[in-house]
């Protein structure tokens, strides 16, 4: 009886601690889960930011009267600049990720941003665009936000309606 009670009791916890050690599947990542970036990447929150005009984990935003100096202070000296008179085109590498920025008269109008995302994984973080097409725009109350492809690589356009 002792041997019955002794091989129960050693079957039981050979059970429990089997149990402990299974592990339980990780569920797959969801596309917008995915950091492709260290600056930039398209998530949940990134989508509320840009909804207010913000270029989340960087200085850009459009949501205020944010100026190029403000961006020189963070990220020092544009690698390029076109001086089109009035209008001011700013180009940033941060991070082997490239920034396109957009001044007139001083007051910054609209950001670009480089993704190595893709046309699938856009739709599914962003949802349906508000126009259809190849490049997917998405109007929201003070902003446009904007997808196109260049080159080979898929590029984020937030600016001001």
């Amino acid at each position: 009886m002792k041997i019955v009670n002794l091989l129960i009791t050693l079957i039981t916890v050979l059970l429990f601690i089997s149990g402990c050690s299974t592990q339980v599947p990780k569920e797959k990542n969801k596309v917008g889960d995915i950091s492709r970036h260290s600056v930039f990447n398209l998530d949940a929150e990134t989508i509320k930011n840009l909804e207010k005009g913000i270029i989340k984990g960087t200085p850009l935003r459009l949501d205020n009267d944010s100026k190029m100096s403000d961006v020189e202070r963070i990220w020092g000296k544009p690698n390029e600049h076109f001086d089109h008179e009035d209008n001011q085109t700013y180009g940033y590498t941060i991070e082997n990720q490239h920034f396109i920025i957009n001044e007139e008269m001083k007051e910054i109008y609209s950001i670009q941003v480089e993704l190595d995302y893709s046309k699938d994984e856009i739709l599914e973080i962003m949802g349906k665009p508000t126009e259809p097409g190849n490049i997917f725009i998405y109007e929201k109350e003070n902003y446009s936000i904007q997808f196109e492809k260049f080159h080979n690589k898929w590029r984020l356009i937030l600016s001001k309606k």
